[in-house]
């Protein structure tokens, strides 16, 4: 039986038993009474555990043959026990984040959770290092145990106690915990001891330590931080001590773009809207579980019986609904409040973001449309594209799960897990999103996609990321940036650039708000990026206090720039108030071109994840597709499958 055959759509009462094997007949007879002839002999050879993987999963297999499952549903263990090459999932990635600080690995590890030839290699250092013989570069048991060891024996970050008026790294992990634990108005990363930070230092004293005022965070303090938040501080990672700042958690990520008020997550569906494919076959799975008598087939068709079970659902709200036969907005409300579960679903998101200062939509036509459904072995996630132009390159398609294909649903109650599965299809229709295929190699977006892009690889997992509705992790505000990633903004660059020869000539962030204002009345990218970029501005705390100063400047406007007749033509420009908020005013401003969004890189904030800046940002704890990107998919396995589920690496 072939892998299509074998994965039917399913029927709300046909919800799988995603982590059984022996009694739930459906899963052996999706394996394959061959597969299941080679198993009943006696001792299971290895073709047979391969077929029988590759459906019904390897811990439903390891079940079966009593065996353990792989750590982090990867690779089996090695021979005697132990982590080797070619393995992944959480596992892994523990041991790439104790490898990369015990300075085993020639450079920080990237914590992508795989077993390459660096982590192998990072495995070899540390039983060189530690004595351990043979050198094999598997984290065996032994091997483990010593690294956890000497892991734990890494001395805690040095805190020093902070005043007011103190400057200086330590002053900005403080604003990160400080923020994190509910600071209110939230704290700008600036790295001084300020006012608005010495009254979050004088409110927490009083409401988690409970104690009069010292107005100073000490030892005390930091313990208290410390033991509630993760991260804030810099650690030597690699071989050469590389300093990497280690992310402060912060909230609850949610990497989507923001829907547009009144909007339906779901497609108009029936008389006037779709009527074919994943949306119909959610609306008769929801019908169904709402009481639809006679029972709908579940066939994905909208005909006679759907569309009168669909009237009998409006009619029988109270207040009743009207009886238009479609699946709008309201109705759709009422049958997530009825049926909140289902096994397949389709998604319009309608949604905006804020990126550079500047606000994009992806509305109408343009919004995200994307589907989803729940099969026996795996959740598979579609984005179907109408490609217009040249035909794109197969590669593009391999590129998706080559990036997105690194993740599996795990509910921690019933230790259920499922692998989470990404697809681009070309295709068309209303549940299609439209991409435009270019020659060049310009800089593309979601609706635009270039032949010659020489990092197609990176581009186009990026633009997927789009299309199914998650925005840019770049050039954020801090509180986007918070938002979107689920931990605090970097503290970054403290001291700002060099003066020469002395350091009492270096420009001051006054002095480069100014510099900046100047270049945006004359509508100078190339000043802007002088003043920043060019005078060794980096993002951090010392950029965050040229913001600060920029919004305290007496506003102004940029006068217009009339048109030049050609050839060649040169539109006109129209005056621009300035508005304080230096990202919008930049982006305003400022022409469109290279200089512009270098300069408002720096003063702004950007993740190195794959909805990042990987080109510009280089932060191996948040690097590729990260579990925050597929949150919403847990939600969707929750409501079908009951449950609280977990993006974990597989």
């Amino acid at each position: 039986m072939s892998d299509i055959a074998a994965q039917r759509v399913l029927k709300p009462q046909d919800t799988p038993d995603v982590n059984t094997l022996g009694p739930d007949p459906r899963i052996l007879l999706a394996a394959g009474n061959a597969a299941m002839a080679r198993m009943l002999p006696g001792a299971p050879a290895g073709a047979a555990l391969g077929e029988l993987g590759q459906f019904a999963g390897n811990a439903q297999v390891a079940r079966f043959v009593g065996q353990p499952p792989a750590p982090g549903g990867g690779a089996p263990p090695a021979p005697g026990g132990g982590v080797t090459s070619g393995a992944h999932g959480d596992s892994v990635q523990d041991l790439q984040v104790e490898l990369s600080r015990l300075q085993a690995s020639a450079a920080p590890l990237t914590e992508d959770g795989k077993y390459g030839p660096l982590t192998e290699a990072a495995v070899r250092n540390f039983q060189t290092g530690a004595g351990i013989v043979p050198v094999t570069g598997v984290a065996d048991p032994v091997t483990k145990a010593q690294i956890d060891a000497a892991f734990a024996a890494l001395p805690a970050p040095v805190r020093v106690v902070l005043a007011s008026g103190a400057t200086g790294t330590d002053v900005g992990f403080a604003q990160q915990k400080l923020n994190a634990v509910g600071a209110s108005p939230r704290l700008i990363i600036n790295a001084i001891f300020d006012g608005p930070m010495l009254g979050a230092v004088i409110a927490y004293e009083i409401a988690a330590l409970h104690r009069f005022p010292t107005a100073t965070v000490d030892a005390a303090m930091w313990t208290a931080l410390d033991s509630g938040v993760k991260g804030g501080f810099l650690a030597p990672e690699g071989a050469g001590g590389t300093q990497v700042e280690q992310n402060t958690t912060s909230g609850t990520a949610n990497s989507l773009g923001t829907q547009v008020a009144g909007t339906s997550l779901h497609p108009f569906t029936g008389v006037g809207g779709l009527t074919g494919g994943p949306a119909v076959h959610e609306l008769q799975q929801k019908l169904n579980t709402a009481g639809a008598s006679p029972a709908l087939k579940d066939d994905g068709a909208f005909g006679p019986k759907t569309l009168a079970a669909l009237r009998a659902f409006q009619t029988g709200r109270v207040p009743p609904l009207p009886a238009t036969g479609t699946a709008d907005k309201a109705t759709w409300d009422a049958l997530d409040v009825a049926s909140p579960g289902s096994l397949t679903g389709a998604v319009d998101r309608q949604w905006t973001e804020v990126v550079g200062g500047a606000t994009y939509s992806m509305v109408g036509a343009e919004g995200s449309h994307y589907s989803w459904e729940i099969q026996k072995t795996r959740m598979l996630v579609t984005a179907k594209v109408t490609f217009v132009g040249p035909p794109p390159p197969g590669a593009w398609f391999g590129y998706v799960p080559a990036t997105w294909n690194q993740y599996q649903g795990v509910d921690a109650a019933s230790g259920n897990s499922l692998p989470i599965d990404f697809q681009m299809t070309s295709g068309g229709g209303g549940d299609a999103n439209q991409v435009k295929v270019l020659t060049g190699s310009g800089r593309a977006n979601a609706g635009e996609w270039y032949l010659a892009d020489p990092d197609a690889k990176n581009t186009i997992p990026h633009e997927f990321g789009h299309l199914i509705g998650l925005q840019d992790e770049y050039q954020l505000h801090p509180g986007d940036y918070v938002r979107v990633t689920g931990h605090e903004p970097p503290v970054g660059d403290t001291t700002g650039p060099a003066g020469a020869p002395a350091p009492a000539t270096a420009p001051t962030p006054a002095t480069i708000a100014t510099q900046l204002q100047t270049a945006m009345v004359a509508r100078s990218s190339a000043g802007a990026l002088a003043a920043t970029v060019t005078a060794g501005v980096r993002p951090g705390a010392f950029a965050q206090r040229i913001v600060q100063e920029y919004a305290t400047l007496a506003t102004t406007t940029v006068p217009a720039v009339p048109g030049v007749v050609g050839p060649p033509s040169v539109p006109g420009k129209p005056a621009v108030t300035l508005t304080g908020d230096l990202l919008f005013d930049l982006n305003a401003a400022l022409p469109d071109d290279t200089d512009r969004y270098e300069t408002i890189q720096v003063l702004s904030y950007s993740s190195g994840s794959v909805m990042g800046d990987q080109s510009r940002v280089s932060d191996p704890h948040d690097h590729g597709a990260q579990p925050r990107h597929l949150g919403e998919f847990m939600a969707i396995l929750g409501r079908a499958l009951g449950g609280t589920w977990e993006a974990k690496r597989r």
